[in-house]
């Protein structure tokens, strides 16, 4: 579940653990609904940032605690915590306390005691925001492959597009209480359903225009001074309809001359130009004073660019996306939006 603070996620997080009750609707767990079940008889267990491990116990006894509380045998117990310790890599690490432990260490350990009783669905709330961003990225990784091996349900929360974009399966993209889409990250990241969701996921060309027909599997747009085809989306626009035309900035092509082919052509103005190593970040304005952002790679041989020089914009038809008319959030909402996060 990824979305701005406030949008609701850790609301149906703790509506799925049973710490909040819904005013209507259900909450199916394994097809069971378990939307008045009190916490402690659902077949969940939640992580949250703070891992709230028993400082005096050891690494194997803070994970054998679950199985031991629910009165399993002594053989089984041990089953369990060797084979959770084995799957998350801590069993060099079984006799150590938690301070003895790196953050990344206590995190697989809070993990493991929440898997050793193998629950229906393990519940995550930015557990990996207490981490540095190396860590972070390796338990990223971490996690995903703990999943594949465990096979339990994970939902995880998160504000953090690309955290979202590399760990999941599906993608829920909340705003405001309401759930925007819900999809594969490369769904939700080539074809969003909505200007927010497009918007919030990763970085985007956002232009309002109208849409004057259907050119065979095209929509034709009146957009950016001039007209071009995209793909449609989801949502049917009338001839004549407001619409918010999307190109993600690594699909724009820059040139000289005008390109060649089935590309669209827009005229732009360079306005700056920012290196960072594997791309070169490229603000334009088109001739009607939109912006256009492009990220070049090594590959587009261009000469060293500078303000004010007048260059070619380019894109392959089905590069670009028809969403319907919405306001289009500026630089700074979606900053603003990120900082609450």
């Amino acid at each position: 579940m990824l979305g701005p603070s406030g949008c609701g996620k850790t609301t149906t997080l703790r509506m799925i653990a049973g710490f909040e009750t819904p005013t209507s609707g259900a909450i199916r767990l394994e097809g069971v609904d378990v939307s008045r079940v009190p916490p402690h008889k659902r077949n969940v267990n939640t992580v949250f940032q703070h891992y709230a491990l028993f400082p005096h116990m050891s690494v194997w006894d803070n994970v054998a605690y679950g199985p031991r509380s629910m009165k399993k045998d002594k053989a089984e117990v041990k089953r369990r915590v060797d084979e959770i310790l084995e799957i998350v890599r801590l069993t060099d690490f079984a006799k150590r306390k938690p301070g003895q432990l790196s953050g990344g260490q206590q995190q697989r350990v809070a993990l493991a005691r929440a898997l050793v009783n193998y629950p229906s669905a393990l519940l995550l709330d930015e557990p990996l925001g207490a981490l540095d961003l190396k860590l972070r990225q390796v338990m990223q990784f971490e996690l995903k492959r703990i999943q594949r091996e465990v096979g339990i349900t994970f939902i995880y929360v998160t504000h953090d597009q690309e955290e979202a974009l590399t760990m999941s399966d599906r993608i829920a993209v909340m705003n405001a209480g309401n759930v925007e889409q819900i999809g594969s990250p490369t769904d939700i990241y080539d074809s969003p359903s909505t200007v927010f969701v497009a918007s919030f996921i990763g970085q985007a060309n956002l232009w309002p225009g109208r849409q004057n027909r259907m050119d065979g599997q095209l929509a034709e747009l009146s957009v950016l001074g001039t007209t071009l085809r995209a793909r449609p989306g989801d949502t049917a626009i009338e001839a004549g309809g407001q619409a918010t035309l999307m190109v993600r900035p690594e699909r724009v092509q820059v040139s000289v001359e005008p390109p060649a082919g089935n590309l669209a052509s827009v005229p732009a103005t360079v306005r700056d130009v920012v290196f960072q190593g594997p791309v070169i970040r490229l603000s334009l304005a088109a001739p009607d004073d939109s912006t256009v952002l492009a990220h070049v790679g090594p590959e587009q041989k261009l000469p060293m660019l500078r303000p004010g020089d007048q260059v070619y914009v380019g894109w392959e038809p089905e590069a670009s996306l028809v969403l319907p008319a919405a306001d289009i959030p500026t630089t700074e909402d979606l900053e603003e939006m990120l900082d609450d996060s």
